[in-house]
């Protein structure tokens, strides 16, 4: 994981909107990785889970799956050319799985802070992933694969989008209760997927 958490710290470095530094090899070796650690060691991949981990024992395979996402959305808003057809395919179905591991959990569970954390990335991801696709894919068609932009609007971005929304309103409803930290991020769950509908409805 302190890989990762170099890499990220990288990645978020840079001014926003510029490519990243890393090398396209090295973006695959680790996209590589990831799709390995999700083969072997399925445990620490919050992918197809029957629920978030609730003891406190457990945070650090969420803290460690927030690093995966955080990865995952800087290279997918810097460098999302580089990635194969493969990698494609693997990144969308990760951020519907992720969806589909956080929506079952209680709402006491979701608001603790490393929950939340796993929450906002995710949000952060299907942002980025849907810009990406909507707004930079039909501007250069040649550098992504064919498939791209109707397997996201016909599969991926509704299946994502319906487990969203509720997850939102289940948060926002207790945000005026809790602390500030956790209305923050509540916030900024709310951001991201405002920010998609304004710009879908602007393009």
């Amino acid at each position: 994981m302190s890989c990762l958490i170099v890499l990220n710290k990288l990645l978020q470095m840079q001014e926003l909107g510029t490519e990243t530094s890393l090398s396209s090899e090295l973006i695959h070796a680790v996209m590589a990785q990831m799709k390995q650690w999700r083969s072997d060691q399925d445990e620490i991949f919050l992918l197809d889970a029957d629920g978030v981990p609730s003891s406190s024992a457990a945070w650090p395979v969420v803290t460690f799956n927030v690093e995966l996402v955080t990865f995952t959305s800087e290279v997918i808003s810097r460098s999302s050319s580089v990635l194969s057809s493969d990698e494609w395919d693997f990144v969308m179905c990760s951020l519907v799985a992720w969806f589909q591991t956080v929506q079952p959990a209680s709402l006491s569970l979701l608001r603790t802070p490393c929950v939340m954390a796993l929450i906002t990335a995710v949000s952060g991801l299907l942002y980025h992933t849907a810009v990406c696709i909507e707004n930079v894919v039909p501007q250069r068609l040649d550098d992504y694969p064919a498939s791209l932009i109707s397997e996201w609007q016909d599969v991926f971005s509704l299946s994502a989008f319906e487990m969203a929304l509720p997850l939102f309103v289940n948060l926002a409803s207790a945000a005026t209760n809790s602390s500030s930290l956790m209305v923050i991020m509540y916030l900024q769950f709310q951001l991201w997927l405002c920010y998609y509908f304004v710009f879908s409805v602007t393009v």
